[in-house]
């Protein structure tokens, strides 16, 4: 995975040859590529159609699609596990509910993530063995030092909590996969502001259902 390391705009391994508001163009375009395609289908010059440059301009910023992908990974997971780590500084292990509110707001912000995670999860190999290692197990980590003590599940069988967590995350992606169905099955835009309340709300009456002794 070693070629698949990610070089940011602006460090000093980055060349520098092309403005950095192209490079910005670029992750865009590779976000969208990525979310409707997954990592296997798509192309540099899917990428390179969308902003309008030759396929050969993007090396001048990335080193090939793997690194790309990482690029466009990092900058969505990136904030997501910064969220995470503010949460646990500030109040390890105390309250669940602003943590769910965080994500799905997160989702809402960034729908073409969850799309790029269902495709990885699908395809598997490496695009699924990038994300797992630099990003999910981070994020399970995080998780799990977020996680209520007082979980009635919990409580009753410890070993329970990694099923609890991956069960709350799996309802966020799913509704943020789902997205496009659930607008025309609830009349309602999902990531609008009404919808993530209303989905922020459900998943936290849940959550206090699962606390309840």
């Amino acid at each position: 995975m070693n070629d698949c390391q990610l070089v940011i705009p602006g460090s000093p391994a980055y060349p520098g040859r092309v403005p950095k508001h192209t490079a910005e163009r670029i992750l865009d375009a590779a976000e969208e590529v990525f979310a409707e395609r997954g990592f296997d289908a798509a192309s540099l010059g899917d990428v390179a159609d969308r902003v309008g440059i030759r396929p050969q301009a993007i090396y001048n910023h990335f080193s090939g699609k793997r690194e790309l992908y990482a690029a466009v990974l990092e900058r969505l997971l990136g904030p997501f596990l910064a969220l995470l780590d503010e949460a646990v500084v500030a109040a390890e292990g105390s309250d669940a509910a602003a943590t769910v509110a965080r994500d799905i707001a997160f989702h809402a912000r960034n729908p073409h993530l969850a799309r790029i995670l269902q495709y990885a999860t699908l395809g598997g190999g490496e695009p699924l063995e990038l994300i797992q290692e630099r990003w999910y197990r981070p994020f399970f980590e995080r998780a799990l030092r977020l996680a209520p003590e007082k979980n009635a599940i919990v409580q009753k069988n410890p070993a329970l909590l990694p099923w609890v967590i991956s069960g709350f995350h799996s309802l966020i992606l799913g509704y943020a996969t789902l997205a496009p169905l659930h607008r025309e099955l609830l009349g309602i835009d999902p990531f609008s502001a009404e919808g993530v309340a209303r989905q922020t709300e459900f998943l936290q009456e849940l959550l206090q259902l699962l606390n309840q002794e």
